[in-house]
């Protein structure tokens, strides 16, 4: 960009100059706001040096003023470039430099082609335009002009501080929101929770969002005909996990409102599951994608409605009623698996493992007509049972960094069956911690446990 050797054809030559034009003065900085919207905000009104002024002129304005970086050409009003200090004092201290150039004009070594903007351009414009030109506006800054007029020079250094601040606002502001949602999220899961802590009297539950919010959740209800629960782990994690429980929530309140589930029609598990299915493509208009058209042709509207949308949402969920009397559990299941410990189990593989559908809830693949089967389990009175999300049985860990796996919970439950659900619970929360060692938590992590004794009343 500075040439040793510039033509003199350029430039005026020293003995055609005037006098030198008297240095002025670095004009004191105004403090900078916290947060910048406009270029206005990161530009210092330093003062500028007349393109008459020679380099030698240059030369003591830098010496004199260690800390001015960048220093602005202005004439009548008007920007005609920038002079980078590290430039310019590494081309003026080579052998002979200063006696060439030392009275010729400063314009020798000005970049007369700087980004020059408008004070009043949005940040957002600013770092497109400072990204547009590489790294030199990092390095040399950039002039801001008011109606044409210099203003100041905003130097790159605080163009990059103004960006991290607005990007430690936003994350502020983004972790404000979701720690909020995060109160929305439970507060569905109050009454579940009361409900369990007055039904079952020997239970454990544990809920780990991979995130502050996620995609496992919970519902349990008293009903006339015993305790209807439900644990369910919906697509995704974080934000849009908890959006999907949101919807699986509101249905299951519908569904158990008086004018939902009354006290003489049985409660079916399985029927819930495909009420559930089909509420849920509905909300989110997900159909079913059997029918595709042919190559090029675009997708048919369905019942007047746009074209399918390219998501597909939906959960896994392990739907149960456990009768009064605690013996008699209806069951039914999308892909997550029931573990049942009878008293005195002797071993592991005597713990029963009563897998679900293989049946995702609510996807675009799956029929809106799909049914979920109800298993009619007879549980003996005592024993342990266990229902888990995919965030347990899918996270790596252990000495081979491998996935934890079901019959590693199923030995897990035999071999705290005799001891109280909340103890197994916070047994195991140690005992997940441990083989999750340093891998990063992969999902939500959900977990219930519970003693089939008789519901309290």
């Amino acid at each position: 960009m500075f040439a040793l050797d510039p033509s003199s054809t350029q430039h005026p030559a020293a003995d055609q100059l005037p006098d030198p034009a008297p240095v002025p003065a670095l004009a004191p900085a105004p403090a900078a706001p916290r947060l910048v919207a406009r270029a206005g905000q990161l530009s210092q009104p330093t003062a500028p040096i007349a393109p008459e002024a020679s380099n030698e002129d240059v030369h003591r304005l830098f010496s004199e003023q260690p800390l001015l970086e960048t220093l602005a050409v202005v004439g009548d009003d008007r920007p005609l470039g920038l002079i980078n200090r590290q430039r310019f004092m590494e081309q003026y201290a080579r052998p002979f430099a200063r006696d060439v150039f030392g009275r010729r004009s400063c314009l020798v070594f000005t970049d007369t082609a700087p980004m020059v903007v408008a004070a009043g351009l949005p940040i957002d414009q600013l770092v497109q335009q400072a990204l547009a030109s590489g790294s030199r506006v990092l390095k040399d800054g950039f002039i801001t002009v008011e109606e044409g007029r210099y203003a100041g020079i905003g130097t790159g250094h605080a163009l990059m501080a103004a960006m991290s601040d607005i990007e430690a606002d936003k994350t502020r502001q983004l972790m404000a929101s979701i720690d909020y949602a995060s109160l929305i999220q439970r507060s569905h899961l109050v009454e579940s929770d009361r409900v369990l802590a007055s039904q079952l009297a020997d239970h454990g539950l544990l809920w780990e969002p991979r995130d502050v919010v996620g995609g496992d959740a919970y519902f349990f209800r008293a009903t006339p005909q015993g305790l209807l629960g439900c644990m369910f782990d919906c697509t995704g994690h974080g934000v849009p996990g908890a959006f999907m429980t949101l919807i699986a929530l509101s249905f299951l309140e519908q569904a158990v409102a008086p004018a939902g589930i009354g006290t003489s029609a049985a409660i079916d598990p399985g029927t819930l599951l495909g009420q559930m299915n089909r509420y849920i493509k509905r909300v989110l208009q997900q159909r079913s994608r059997d029918v595709q058209p042919a190559w090029g042709a675009p997708a048919a509207p369905a019942d007047g409605l746009p074209a399918e949308k390219a998501s597909s949402d939906g959960l896994d969920a392990a739907l149960f009623l456990q009768s009064p009397c605690g013996t008699q559990l209806r069951f039914a299941s999308a892909r997550l698996d029931l573990l049942v410990a009878p008293p005195g189990v002797q071993e592991a593989a005597q713990v029963q493992i009563h897998a679900g559908d293989k049946l995702g809830v609510g996807y675009a693949t799956t029929p809106d007509d799909a049914a979920w089967s109800t298993q009619e389990l007879e549980v003996a009175p005592g024993s342990l049972l266990m229902v888990a999300t995919d965030g347990v049985i899918d996270q790596l860990g252990g000495p081979r960094q491998i996935a934890h796996g079901r019959k590693r919970l199923a030995r897990f439950l035999h071999e705290q069956h005799d001891r109280p659900a909340a103890q197994a619970c916070a047994e195991f929360r140690q005992a997940f911690a441990q083989w999750q060692g340093t891998q990063r938590r992969r999902d939500d992590v959900s977990l219930l446990v519970w003693r089939n004794q008789a519901l309290q009343p």
